[in-house]
């Protein structure tokens, strides 16, 4: 007799199951933990499972971030489009990631400092503006440069360097924390009060972008 297809409560069971045994093999061991073969044991399932479910072992470990990234992303945009003035809406937002990994250590480890085992495929790289908080970024630049209030260049590539600059003082002392720097807000605090004067039209002795 053929087996029954398996109801929908049934997959999402199955899918929390792989998602439950993923995030925690990469708690406990770090990302050289986590393969296919690994969580299919932990899951009780076979490997074939995995893929069924998420169709490769990068779908699943994306998964395990998406969905509370997608509601980041909808009340980043919701506090971007209450602020007119682009300077000001440019510091909300990068003082509002700071904000994140604050107060959401961990989703912020696996979504925004996870590294990619070399059992995992590389991604295709996509345009910048396609990162809904990136997007933010770049249309904030944008309207500030429409309006000259921020200093000219490529918006994208000044959009990259805000976010790059801010995420380091996040990253920088989880990575190397053998290093004496100082306090994540502190760093950060500081950071985005160099970047917002580099950004401004008024700051033309910066390095040309």
């Amino acid at each position: 007799m053929p087996r029954k297809p398996a109801t929908d409560d049934q997959r999402q069971a199955a899918r929390r199951t792989l998602q439950k045994a993923a995030a925690g093999l990469y708690a406990e061991a770090g990302a050289a933990a986590v393969s296919a073969r690994a969580i299919a044991q932990r899951a009780g399932v076979s490997v074939g499972t995995l893929y069924a479910h998420f169709g490769s072992l990068q779908g699943l470990m994306q998964s395990l971030w998406m969905e509370p990234v997608e509601v980041i992303n909808a009340e980043l945009a919701q506090l971007a489009a209450g602020i007119d003035d682009p300077i000001e809406r440019l510091r909300s937002l990068l003082n509002a990631y700071v904000e994140v990994a604050l107060t959401r250590p961990e989703l912020f480890r696996g979504a925004f400092l996870f590294v990619r085992p070399e059992t995992l495929p590389k991604p295709e790289r996509r345009p910048l503006e396609e990162t809904p908080f990136a997007a933010l970024l770049v249309a904030a630049i944008r309207e500030g440069q429409a309006s000259g209030v921020v200093r000219e260049g490529d918006a994208a590539e000044l959009a990259q360097m805000a976010w790059a600059g801010v995420h380091g003082c996040l990253a920088l002392p989880i990575n190397f924390d053998r290093l004496a720097f100082a306090e994540p807000p502190r760093l950060a605090a500081r950071m985005i009060e160099m970047l917002i004067a580099d950004l401004a039209a008024a700051s033309t002795d910066g390095p040309a972008v």
